[in-house]
């Protein structure tokens, strides 16, 4: 499916931000990206998606290849059609249209029934078949990632690429987006998921990368990662024997540990 090799991306000649990345994503599966803010996780979707020019910013090394179609240097638009579709943080949903007007936005490409399709996305979500007439601006915050979501879906994705789902929605919408999303793996669909909520991402994903200063410090299966001490310290707010790291010292002694940056 998606393999990133040796990624390096550079903006205006200058800022190297990504440094020798790869990572891949094989068919039908969820894959997550866990990272600190400045990562680098906006830049390899950039380059995923095919986004980068509009920031000044270029690959200089390494291939991205959706099966054997290589990405690299190919017009967003015609990387959606090689089935490649992102949901980008903050949702980006047309707030002066209507719920079904942002839906056929996204199945403009498709080449199926489009009602069907709508009957489908209603049935997963029935408050939107409810406010299918409604403006998707006056929708809720977790109601418009649903939307978004949806929107993305009726593209027909062979990757759906997930950029921060769960950012500023409350636990039971997260809920309800995290059950959408093992559905929408269950349909088959491979997955790649940014997201700042680590626990739910490796719940929701088979494997794990980690990226921190423009490289992959950490991956592996989810669960290994999950019971990996630093991995713990850092991105679960644990401590190694389990429990929450209670003041500065316990945080000092980790990042002594911090084993991927010795």
């Amino acid at each position: 499916m998606l393999n990133i090799s040796n990624l390096e991306v550079v903006y205006n000649h200058i800022a190297r931000v990504l440094a020798g990345v790869s990572l891949e994503v094989r068919d039908g599966e969820t894959v997550a990206l866990l990272g600190p803010n400045g990562a680098g996780k906006t830049t390899l979707l950039r380059a995923l998606t095919g986004l980068l020019p509009i920031h000044d910013g270029e690959i200089t090394k390494g291939s991205v290849l959706l099966g054997d179609t290589r990405l690299n240097g190919l017009a967003p638009e015609k990387i959606v059609r090689q089935g490649v579709v992102q949901v980008m943080e903050g949702r980006r949903i047309f707030v002066d249209l209507s719920v079904e007007d942002n839906l056929l936005a996204g199945a403009h490409s498709q080449r199926g029934s489009q009602s069907a399709a709508l009957q489908d996305i209603y049935q997963q979500f029935p408050r939107l078949g409810e406010r299918r007439r409604q403006l998707a601006g006056y929708l809720s915050g977790g109601e418009q990632q649903m939307l978004a979501i949806s929107r993305a879906m009726l593209a027909q994705p062979k990757l759906l690429v997930l950029d921060e789902p769960s950012l500023g929605l409350s636990p039971l919408m997260t809920r309800e987006v995290a059950a959408f999303i093992r559905d929408i793996r269950q349909r088959g669909i491979a997955i790649l998921l940014v997201e700042q909520n680590a626990a739910m991402a490796l719940n929701l994903a088979s494997r794990g990368y980690v990226l921190e200063g423009g490289k992959v410090v950490l991956d592996g299966e989810s669960q290994a990662l999950m019971e990996d001490p630093d991995f713990r310290a850092f991105y679960l707010g644990t401590g190694a024997q389990g429990g929450a790291k209670r003041n500065f010292r316990d945080v000092k002694h980790y990042r002594q540990r911090r084993r991927w940056l010795s």
